[in-house]
């Protein structure tokens, strides 16, 4: 019987009723982790477990909103209660915020847009990093290519992303003391509903299954190496 890879470890991922966060549950399940969906989407969100658990793996569904810190504290004390520990965190939750130049933006879109993919990764790995404490575990906070460089239309998105790496990157120096790591991954142009959100025409799109084979990776890493980052690019199909 071919042992699976994430046999028994208990993984809670944001943002994973559909696209990236969907694939990774999905796959992670499929290497035998207990999976814990977090969206608030329930009809989407219990699709997910549904399929997963069909499949013969394991999920349940915590509705849960990242820009509301009672929402991350009652899914942490949920999953604690069920499983009694967290091994693996994916900070997934994210929306596009469209395509506007800055000069046109307002200040609620923006502050939607950094409530959403900034604050709601910083308090999803702030509550997973306390329920990680004495045991260990892995933090994966998925930011984008446009956490490594700006796109015009795109400035709330780009500095989001931009924070959601340097707010991991000072996170995993502080886990070094508790062999918590913490890493990125930073997809470009991903075939996702974020992308048909934000109005941005690209030819072939990198599929999802790409970053769910890497955040795969930064899940089973072992001794005591840190990935900062993965940046995954489109290969331009000729």
């Amino acid at each position: 019987m071919i042992q699976k890879i994430l046999n028994g470890k208990v993984a809670v991922i944001t943002g994973a009723s559909s696209g990236i966060g969907k694939a990774i549950a999905k796959r992670f399940a499929n290497e035998g982790a207990h999976v814990v969906i977090a969206s608030r989407d329930i009809v989407k969100g219990q699709d997910v477990v549904n399929e997963i658990v069909d499949s013969g793996n394991n999920a349940i569904f915590i509705q849960c909103d990242v820009r509301r810190e009672e929402d991350i504290k009652f899914l942490f004390e949920e999953t604690m209660k069920k499983y009694q520990y967290i091994d693996i965190v994916v900070a997934n939750a994210g929306i596009s915020g469209g395509k506007e130049r800055v000069i046109d933006y307002d200040l609620t879109k923006w502050s939607d847009v950094l409530q959403t993919n900034l604050t709601g990764a910083f308090l999803t790995m702030r509550e997973g990093f306390k329920s990680m404490v004495g045991k260990g575990g892995h933090i994966i906070a998925i930011s984008s290519q446009a956490g490594i460089e700006g796109y015009a239309g795109k400035g709330a998105y780009c500095a989001s992303k931009f924070g959601v790496r340097g707010l991991a990157h000072a996170l995993a120096e502080e886990g070094r003391a508790f062999n918590i790591n913490v890493s990125t991954i930073c997809p470009g142009t991903t075939d996702t509903p974020i992308l048909k959100a934000s109005q941005t025409n690209v030819q072939n799109p990198m599929n999802v299954d790409a970053v769910a084979d890497a955040a795969i990776y930064l899940a089973t890493l072992r001794g005591n190496a840190l990935v900062r980052d993965i940046v995954l690019e489109r290969m331009i199909l000729q």
